[in-house]
């Protein structure tokens, strides 16, 4: 059973654990209390929410959170232990092996998945796709095409999930983006990464593995030389 978040008659806020997910920062660290209403205020007013502001410890921005009531008390005020986040943590992906035109629609799509503009979302997705397959020559789209396919068996994705998937990544739609729901947004979001990932980062990692097996770090690049400054037999 969770701890009770509250606070108390004394202006103190009661946790279970101070420690969470920076959103900005991505560490996980302690979160100090900056700014919470006073319990005469809230026991004045009786909001259905209060909002409060935190500060990470690791990168010293200020973070708010919402929590719905649960209860008034003579000496303390309970929220509901699970707050609101105002701020979801951004959605990250490794651009390093990704061509610019790629990565620039791929960044304005995770920051429209992150702020939950999914329409949004879906167009970008769509033009991530469509760099991708200016990257690498119409011929890669049925290739592509069935990259999405066998994620969908992987991970087991129903029929009507994957009709709108293919509809968001593969159909141009003259009414417009496809309509998704939160659920459908983030398993597209998945596809989308497992796609990049196979098409630019597998095949960056493994042949960048295969040269550093070509040229091993304890191979000589050159023939040794003798003291005299000769180069030695077999040169």
């Amino acid at each position: 059973m969770s701890m009770p978040v509250f606070l108390d008659h004394q202006n103190r806020l009661h946790r279970s654990t101070a420690t969470g997910e920076c959103p900005h920062c991505g560490a996980t660290a302690h979160q100090s209390l900056m700014a919470c209403p006073g319990f005469g205020r809230l026991q004045a007013e009786r909001p259905e929410k209060v909002g409060i502001v935190l500060q990470c410890d690791a990168c010293h921005t200020p973070l708010f959170v919402r929590f719905r009531i649960r209860a008034w008390l003579d000496d303390r005020v309970e929220f509901h232990p699970a707050p609101e986040l105002m701020e979801q943590s951004p959605e990250r992906f490794s651009y390093s092996h990704l061509p610019e035109t790629v990565a620039t629609p791929l960044r304005e799509a995770l920051a429209c998945y992150s702020a939950g503009l999914l329409q949004a979302y879906s167009v970008m997705c769509r033009s991530t796709i469509l760099a991708v397959l200016d990257d690498q020559g119409e011929r890669s789209r049925l290739r592509i095409f069935d990259q999405v396919a066998e994620a969908r068996a992987l991970a087991n994705i129903d029929e009507a999930t994957f009709t709108v998937l293919r509809r968001a990544l593969f159909e141009s739609d003259a009414r417009g983006p496809t309509q998704l729901t939160r659920a459908q947004a983030s398993i597209l979001l998945e596809v989308l990464k497992d796609l990049l990932y196979q098409t630019y980062v597998r095949r960056a990692k493994l042949q960048q593995a295969l040269r550093l097996r070509q040229f091993p770090a304890d191979t000589p690049l050159t023939q040794p030389i003798d003291p005299q400054g000769q180069r030695t037999a077999g040169s």
